[in-house]
């Protein structure tokens, strides 16, 4: 009997995998999210996306030509050992001594300017919204923990299996030549608030800014950008964060915080140089 020609074609077993694994959780995710045209925010969810990708722009332009710069990291760590010492010879004294520890602190705190300030501004004076509503917050941190546990455990056994590789030895840590245990938690703390500045930028500020447009895509349009900061990191950790992107993206559209993604960030990154450290061995 002939089929019916206005009948579906059948799904192959790999669309039905698909649907399975993403649709319906995209599905889930649009439908809580309030699109354009169904809201009574102060923009469009047109206007709101063309203020994100600008910012969004400049920020990372800034962070590449400025932030990033050796030169204006090291200049601005001479110019606070200076000052101190003026205050405070003994004080200036320790400073120069952990002077790359105080460059990595103003690596810092340029990423806390541009990727957390710069946003929240825009968030509360352009768009008269809370910063929270953008996932600035812990909420059912501890309900999704699970899942975030079950995300990070490939991801932490990956750098197990990469930690003794050239490659990696020679990236990881960023701070090469800790004093010893103390200045080395330091460098962990400046660390890890670089990582929140990073999730709430990416994960929070584009995201969410972008979501009543695009919808559960604003998680994908997140991802080309974040990838691109990676152009300087190991191949395979590039590669990666095709999926850690998406995957944190999409849990911070679903959850509607990235708590989840600065702890697995945070952890990961942490793991990452105690594992180099041990191969090469501590300096302490």
């Amino acid at each position: 009997m002939p089929s019916d020609p206005t009948s579906p074609p059948p799904r192959s077993g790999f669309h039905r995998l698909w649907t399975r694994l993403v649709t319906r959780h995209l599905d889930a995710i649009d439908a809580e999210i309030v699109l354009d045209g169904d809201s009574d925010s102060y923009l469009s969810g047109r206007e709101r996306g063309i203020w994100v990708f600008v910012v969004g722009a400049l920020v990372l332009i800034a962070m590449s030509y400025a932030v990033l710069q050796n030169s204006l990291q090291n200049g601005m760590a001479d110019t606070l050992i200076r000052a101190t010492t003026a205050v405070s010879s003994d004080l200036g004294a320790t400073l120069r001594r952990y002077e790359e520890l105080v460059r990595m602190a103003m690596w810092t705190t340029g990423a806390l300017a541009l990727y957390v300030l710069v946003p929240s501004l825009v968030i509360r004076v352009v768009f008269r919204e809370r910063v929270r509503d953008y996932g600035m917050n812990a909420r059912d941190f501890r309900k999704h923990l699970p899942l975030y546990l079950l995300f990070f455990i490939p991801v932490a056994a990956l750098v197990l299996v990469v930690a003794a590789s050239p490659e990696f030895q020679a990236k990881y840590p960023f701070y090469k030549e800790p004093k010893g245990p103390a200045d080395f938690l330091v460098w962990e703390f400046l660390y890890i608030i670089q990582f929140f500045s990073l999730e709430f930028f990416f994960r929070g500020f584009l995201v969410h800014g972008l979501k009543q447009r695009l919808g559960s895509l604003a998680a994908f349009a997140m991802v080309a950008p974040y990838v691109m900061i990676h152009f300087n990191k190991p191949l395979y950790e590039t590669i990666g964060a095709v999926v850690a992107g998406s995957v944190l993206g999409l849990l911070s559209l679903r959850t509607g915080s990235i708590a989840g993604g600065v702890a697995i960030h945070g952890a990961v990154a942490v793991m990452m140089d105690l594992a180099a450290m041990a191969h090469r061995g501590f300096p302490w």
